[in-house]
């Protein structure tokens, strides 16, 4: 079997997260800095989408959308203070 390829393909652009952690992503651009599981769960905190969740639950979602966030490029975790902490990857992000 032949398999042909195309030598001068390139990769498209990862795509723009959507919905929460898009929402996310826009606060962090804005107030920059460093973020950790407490200030998502902050911004995340009066979402109507997350309205009626146990306080908890939206804890756990900010923390997962924070790794999520990492694992696909768009922020970079530090963790030298003895806490995780995110900031925004500036070699991802081409808008800031």
């Amino acid at each position: 079997m032949t398999v042909t390829t195309d030598a001068g393909a390139t990769t498209a652009p990862a795509a723009e997260p959507t919905g929460r952690p898009a929402r996310l992503i826009n606060a962090i651009r804005a107030q920059g800095g460093r973020w950790t599981t407490n200030r998502a769960f902050k911004t995340y905190r009066h979402l109507p989408a997350l309205a009626g969740m146990p306080l908890g639950q939206i804890r756990v979602v900010a923390r997962g959308d924070l790794r999520d966030l990492a694992a696909w490029g768009w922020l970079v975790a530090h963790d030298d203070t003895g806490r995780r902490e995110y900031s925004l990857n500036h070699r991802k992000d081409v808008r800031s």
